[in-house]
């Protein structure tokens, strides 16, 4: 069986070269997914539009290795993945661009857009400012972390 994860942790393009054939993403041995399973889920991309200080490229990279399936554990893995590789010195905020949301945050670190399981999101790091979610809520669809007074869809953001 080790031949099989050490075959798991070459790329696709690699396995026909060395003679193993690639399995279904959903194949099954022995009632457990396999590796590959895993490697085939749904990968989130991330494009940094503004990076002030906030380790935009570590963000991004913590990000992308983030591996379900759920929106909602996604959401929430992107805000502390965001807050930690930035220091945990700032506001984060993500949401689904599908909702309606007005934002004035103050001194923005950070902008990337997200896209995960073909929905899109935003994301901003700031130091202070207001964040109105005019859309649904719930983990899926946006999630922050810092500072704040929060009341109902309306988060006000303050310095540390």
């Amino acid at each position: 069986m080790k031949i099989k994860t050490i075959f798991a942790a070459l790329p696709l393009v690699a396995l026909p070269l060395l003679g193993a054939v690639a399995l279904p993403a959903q194949a099954e041995t022995a009632g457990t997914t396999s590796t590959l399973a895993v490697q085939a889920e749904h990968v989130p991309k991330v494009s940094v539009h503004l990076d002030n200080g906030a380790n935009g490229v570590q963000v991004a990279s913590a990000i992308n290795k983030i591996r379900t399936r759920n929106r909602p554990d996604f959401v929430k893995q992107a805000v502390d993945a965001a807050f930690e590789k930035s220091g945990g010195r700032f506001n984060v905020i993500i949401i689904n661009l599908s909702q309606e949301f007005t934002q004035n945050l103050n001194g923005k670190r950070l902008f990337a857009n997200i896209e995960f399981r073909n929905v899109r999101y935003a994301l901003w790091i700031a130091e202070s400012g207001e964040f109105i979610n005019r859309g649904d809520g719930g983990w899926q669809n946006w999630g922050f972390k810092g500072w704040y007074d929060r009341n109902g869809n309306t988060v006000k953001f303050r310095k540390p």
